[in-house]
C-alpha cells in the first residue's frame, strides 16, 4: 500500500489539513498576542499523548517519542511559528485583537472574506506537520518547535534557548510559501524606526478633507516586493508635495513593516482636491493593483496642522526613501537579493515615524541601503531605532534538502527546486545558536501573504503532507 493510500487518499488528506488548519486558527494571533492560540497547540498536542512545554517568551517545545525500531536514528526538529501579519480591509471593523479570521474555501483556494489576511503563513504548515503525526506514521527522535514574534523580526527564534536546539542533527522549517521548493537560505533583515517630533501650527481657514488610497494589493515585503505593486504611501506623499495649497493636519499609511502597505490617507485643509493627478499616478499600477482607489470626502476642520517647513521635510522625505528591489542575488538566478519596503508611515500626538524593512543576502547590499535611508531621514530631521537578525546562506548541496527532494520526486514524480528565498527565515537565528544544525525549508503554496487577499490553494495540500510523511518515514542519515 502506498504511502498516500495508507493516509485515505487525496481528499482525506486536504480536509484533515484544513480542519486542523481551522483549529490553529479558532483564536486570533498576532504577534505579541499568541497566548490563545499557543494554548491551542497546547491542547493538541497533549491529544496526540505528548507533555509540550513553554518558554517565558511563549515558545513551544515538544519531544516526539521514535516509532519502536528506530530510536539510534539522528534527531530531526520540525519547526514552525504560530504568530501571523493581520492585514485588516479599511472600513471592514476587523479587530486583530479579539475576532478570529474568517476562513473559506471558494475556488478551490482557502481564503477569508478579504476582512483579514489568512495565517496561513505559518499555520497552514504547522496544520500539515501536525494531522501527519497525528495518523501514526513511522519516525525516528523527533522534536517539535513552535515559536512566537516571527514576524516582528524572528523575536521567539531569538528567545530560544539553546539546550531546545541540542542532540538535533536536522531541522525542518515549515515557513516556506512555495510547493516544489526546498529552501536552503534566506536574507537577512533591518528594520529601521525613524522618528520626528511633529511641528504644528493653529490650522488655517478653509474647508478640510480626507485623502485616502484604498484597495491596495499589498503583500509580503520579501516575496512580493519584485512584483511593482504600488506603495499608497509614497503615492500619496507624492500627490501632496505636488499640491502646496493643502495644509497637513495628519498621514497614516500602512500596516506592518514587512507588508506591502495597502492604504494611506491624509486630513488637509484647503480648496477640494482634484483628484486627476492621483488618479494619473495610479494608472501605471491598474495590473498590479486593480482594486487600488482614491477618494476625497469632508471632514471636520482640524485645529492643527503641520507647519510648511515639517510639511516639505516629511513629504519629500517619504517620496525618496526607496522602495522596491535594490540588487538581484549574484548566485541563485530570478531570487531578490535586496531590497526596501516602505512599510509604515505613523502620526502619532506630538511625534511622526517612518517604518522600513530592509533585506538583503548581502551584507554589503544592507550598509549600502542602509547609508543611503540615514543621509535621508537624517537630512530631514528624524532620528533612528534598528533591530534586525542575520542572513542564513545558501547551500545547494544541502543534504536535508536533498533528502526532500528524494522523497517529493518518489511521491509526485517531480524534483524540487532548491534554492534561497527573499524573505527572513528563523533558520538564520538557529544557526548561530546551533551551527552544525542541517536546516531546510519548505511549506505548501501561499499567495499574496500580509493582505488581505491571502490564499491557499487546495490542490497541493496533499502534496505537501505526503513530502512531510515521507521524510519522517524515511530515515535520515
Amino acid at each position: 500500500m502506498t504511502l498516500l493510500e495508507r493516509l485515505g487518499g487525496r481528499e482525506a488528506i486536504t480536509a484533515g489539513v484544513v480542519d486542523t488548519f481551522r483549529t490553529l486558527s479558532r483564536h486570533p494571533h498576532p504577534s505579541r498576542h499568541e497566548e490563545a492560540v499557543g494554548a491551542d497547540f497546547m491542547e493538541y498536542l497533549q491529544a496526540l499523548g505528548l507533555s509540550p512545554i513553554r518558554d517565558g517568551a511563549g515558545n513551544l517545545l515538544a519531544e516526539v517519542p521514535p516509532s519502536p525500531g528506530r530510536e539510534e536514528e539522528p534527531l530531526l526538529i520540525l519547526q514552525g511559528h504560530m504568530d501571523m501579519v493581520c492585514a485588516v480591509a479599511p472600513g471592514s471593523g476587523f479587530d486583530p485583537l479579539t475576532d478570529p479570521v474568517t476562513i473559506v474555501e471558494q475556488d478551490g483556494y482557502l481564503r477569508t472574506d478579504r476582512r483579514s489576511s489568512l495565517g496561513a503563513d505559518n499555520n497552514l504548515g504547522n496544520a500539515a506537520a501536525l494531522w501527519v503525526l497525528g495518523q501514526g506514521v513511522s519516525h525516528g527522535p523527533l522534536r517539535l518547535l513552535f515559536t512566537v514574534g516571527e514576524e516582528l523580526g524572528l523575536e521567539g527564534a531569538k528567545a530560544v534557548d539553546p539546550a531546545w536546539l541540542e542532540g538535533a542533527a536536522y531541522l525542518l522549517n515549515t515557513d516556506g510559501f512555495h510547493l516544489g521548493r526546498a529552501i536552503v537560505g534566506s536574507a537577512g533583515g533591518r528594520r529601521e524606526t525613524w522618528t520626528r517630533p511633529l511641528d504644528t501650527c493653529p490650522a488655517p481657514a478653509g474647508e478640510a478633507w480626507q485623502l485616502s488610497l484604498t484597495g491596495g494589493t499589498g503583500g509580503h515585503s520579501g516575496d512580493d516586493i519584485h512584483l511593482g505593486r504600488a506603495n499608497p504611501i509614497a503615492l500619496l506623499a507624492g500627490f501632496l508635495g505636488n499640491h502646496p495649497q493643502l495644509a497637513v493636519a495628519c498621514f497614516h499609511g500602512g500596516a506592518a513593516f514587512n507588508a506591502i502597505p495597502a492604504s494611506a490617507e491624509a486630513v488637509v485643509v484647503g480648496p477640494r482636491p482634484d483628484l486627476a493627478g492621483l488618479e494619473a499616478a495610479l494608472a501605471p499600477f491598474r495590473a498590479t493593483d486593480p482594486h487600488l482607489r482614491a477618494d476625497c470626502v469632508p471632514v471636520n476642520q482640524p485645529e492643527r496642522v503641520w507647519t510648511a517647513g515639517f510639511r516639505q521635510t516629511v513629504l519629500g522625505l517619504l517620496t525618496a526613501l526607496r522602495h522596491g528591489v535594490y540588487a538581484m542575488d549574484p548566485q541563485f538566478p530570478g531570487v531578490v537579493g535586496a531590497s526596501a519596503n516602505l512599510g509604515v508611515a505613523e502620526q502619532a500626538d506630538s511625534s511622526f515615524a517612518v517604518r522600513l524593512f530592509l533585506r538583503a543576502a548581502r551584507k554589503e547590499d544592507e550598509e549600502a541601503m542602509a547609508k543611503e535611508n540615514q543621509a535621508l531621514a537624517e537630512g530631514a530631521g528624524f532620528a533612528l531605532s534598528v533591530t534586525g537578525y542575520p542572513g542564513w546562506p545558501g547551500d545547494k548541496k544541502n543534504p536535508l534538502a536533498l533528502a526532500l527532494d528524494r522523497v517529493y520526486r518518489a511521491q509526485t514524480g517531480r524534483g524540487l527546486e532548491l534554492n534561497m528565498v527573499h524573505v527572513g527565515l528563523e533558520p538564520s537565528v538557529f544557526r548561530a545558536k546551533a551551527p552544525a544544525l542541517v536546516m531546510a525549508s519548505t511549506g505548501p503554496d501561499i499567495l499574496d501573504a500580509h493582505s488581505v487577499d491571502e490564499r491557499a490553494p487546495l490542490a497541493g495540500l496533499a502534496d505537501y503532507a505526503l513530502l512531510l510523511a515521507g521524510v519522517l518515514e524515511n530515515p535520515l542519515s
